[in-house]
């Protein structure tokens, strides 16, 4: 029995860019390379494709009505839920928390993290300077100055 090893398998840049309908656009007559996925990632044909179906046939809200779309949305979502336990190996479907993007998710961990460990044992204060360069526009940096202990504003 033979087993594939896909971390060991070579990287088909081109496989890859065909799985991403975008990348076949040529702006100026060159391949398109887009780099600004801190912004906006692009997206595969497979959740384009998921999508369109999403949109057309089972569109509603999720969790919230006892209708036939609702029913079919919320069975969808659980159904990616369900999906997305098995790839990461979690222990239950409550471990997986969808969120509208990558800063909700951060924030949410920090929010989660920070409420319950930072100011309990730590007292350690920086300068005004480093928290501006570091925490002012962070959920850390907004926990921290709420807790007395380790108010990084002084």
């Amino acid at each position: 029995m033979t087993i594939h090893n896909p971390i060991s398998a070579p990287l088909d840049v081109e496989a890859l860019r065909a799985d991403f309908p975008i990348l076949a656009e040529r702006p100026y007559g060159k391949p398109l390379v887009y780099l600004d996925n801190a912004a906006s990632a692009q997206k595969p044909r497979a959740v384009i494709e998921r999508l369109t179906h999403a949109y057309s046939h089972e569109y509603a809200n999720v969790h919230r009505g006892l209708h036939y779309l609702a029913n079919a949305a919320t069975e969808a979502y659980e159904a990616a839920r369900e999906s997305v336990r098995r790839f990461l190996n979690a222990g239950s479907q409550e471990e997986i928390v969808f969120t509208r993007s990558t800063t909700e998710a951060i924030n949410l961990v920090a929010a989660s993290f920070g409420l319950a460990h930072i100011g309990h044992a730590e007292n350690d204060r920086i300068d005004t300077r480093q928290r501006h360069a570091r925490l002012h526009h962070t959920i850390f940096g907004r926990i921290a100055d709420d807790r007395p202990v380790c108010n990084m504003s002084q």
